[in-house]
Parts: structure tokens; C-alpha cells; sequence
């Protein structure tokens, strides 16, 4: 058994959705794990938290996503919510790649959304409502 071993478990378990609407229409995507930021900082992990705001790296529909960080993505970029949270195996050993790349759902159409557990959205409201505004955000 080792000696001297410290760990630490970071969940990432939230409800980011007040009402069940919108879940009739989900966007399926892939993220791209070249782009992922480390999270928690300076632990190793890649994440991507169940309700982080997500962008087209190119044409809507026709390439992967990313998460929006800069917050200052245009409507017609933004594709939309993502749903569960989303481990990326890369880091000692494992470089990103598009091997690496994750399957990923997307809410955009109807859902009812609680801001206060969005990722990457506070700095760019008007846009995100704009982008997914068939949806509610509370």
C-alpha cells in the first residue's frame, strides 16, 4: 500500500435545468480537446462542467464545439448548452488530439435554464439569449 498518498475528488454534479422542457431536442456534437482548459486549475483534469456554454470552431452543424471562455462568442457561433458533465483523458503521457475529442449533447431548443449554474455565461448574456431564444434563463 502506498505510503505518503494524498487524493482528492472533485465532483462536478449539478442540476443546471429548472424544468424538463427542451429535452426532446437534443444537439449530438464532438468536443474538441485541444481547447480544453485545465479544471480544477493545476490538477491535471480535464472537465467540462454540465452547463458550459459551447461554440462552433467552424460552419454550425458541420464542425466541433469548444466551450465559449473568452464569453464573447456571436449568436450565430453559439450552439448551445452542454447537458452532463464531460471527462477528458489527456494529460501526462496522452496529448490532445482528435483522438482524444469526446461525444457531447447539447441543449439549445426550450430549456429552462438556472443561470446561477451556467459556465461561461455571465460575461456574454445578451448573446447567449439571443443564440438559444426559444429558451428561459432564471
Amino acid at each position: 500500500m502506498p505510503q505518503n498518498l494524498n487524493r482528492v475528488a472533485t465532483m462536478f454534479d449539478k442540476e443546471i435545468l429548472k424544468s424538463a422542457h427542451g429535452l426532446n431536442d437534443i444537439l449530438s456534437s464532438v468536443a474538441d480537446s485541444t481547447v480544453v482548459p485545465e479544471n480544477p486549475a493545476a490538477s491535471g483534469r480535464y472537465v467540462l462542467e454540465a452547463g458550459t456554454v459551447m461554440i462552433w470552431t467552424g460552419a454550425a452543424f458541420d464542425s466541433k464545439v469548444v466551450p465559449d471562455v473568452a464569453e464573447t462568442a456571436l449568436p450565430a457561433v453559439i450552439a448551445g448548452v452542454l447537458a452532463t458533465t464531460i471527462e477528458f483523458f489527456i494529460g501526462q503521457g496522452v496529448t490532445a488530439s482528435a483522438v482524444t475529442d469526446e461525444p457531447v449533447a447539447l441543449l439549445h431548443h426550450g430549456c429552462h435554464f438556472d443561470v446561477t449554474q451556467l459556465v461561461f455565461y455571465s460575461g456574454n448574456i445578451a448573446n447567449v439569449q439571443a443564440a438559444l431564444y426559444t429558451c428561459k434563463f432564471t
